[in-house]
């Protein structure tokens, strides 16, 4: 075979597969968005750096392999290689990598759970005597509250009787 069509159809390849790579970076993303739950605004955010993020990655890309100039069918075989890696593999990836994930957390969890559950209990326990003490308090505040009130108005009236005297 001629040796530019041999370069054409490496560049071709090449491009194939940087259209793969960048929808595998894209279901990292969607990866990202099922695992930590967030709204619109930032998923707007993430889709302007992964596509600016691309941009830089596909200009690089033809810089060096095509110094630098845009083909079409560059741009067509990134596009067919995203096509047939969403079709083929992307969503059961995306899904068995996403569920593997949620497993893995609720199972730290589980682990955690148990390690801690010892510090919840002897923590439990101290807001119970805490909760019993601040009772105390507060009940023998009032009953001081209620003294003073009961002696100022004692005095009161003894004052008051003086005066009529």
């Amino acid at each position: 075979m001629n040796k530019v069509i041999m370069v054409e159809l490496r560049f071709f390849a090449a491009s194939v597969i940087w259209g793969m790579l960048l929808i595998v970076f894209y279901d990292l993303l969607r990866i990202f968005r099922r695992v930590v739950k967030h709204n619109g605004f930032f998923i707007a955010i993430e889709d302007i750096i992964y596509w600016v993020i691309c941009s830089l990655l596909i200009f690089r890309m033809m810089y060096e392999q095509n110094n630098g100039i845009i083909r079409g069918f560059s741009i067509l075989a990134m596009l067919l290689g995203m096509l047939i890696f969403h079709h083929a593999i992307s969503d059961f990836f995306v899904n068995i990598i996403s569920v593997l994930i949620h497993k893995l957390f609720r199972f730290i969890g589980m682990i955690l759970k148990t390690i801690f559950k010892p510090f919840y209990f002897v923590l439990k326990k101290i807001k119970k005597v805490f909760s019993w003490v601040f009772r105390k308090i507060k009940k023998f505040r009032s009953k001081i509250l209620l003294l003073k009130k009961n002696r100022k108005s004692s005095k009161m009236a003894v004052s008051d009787d003086e005066k009529g005297d």
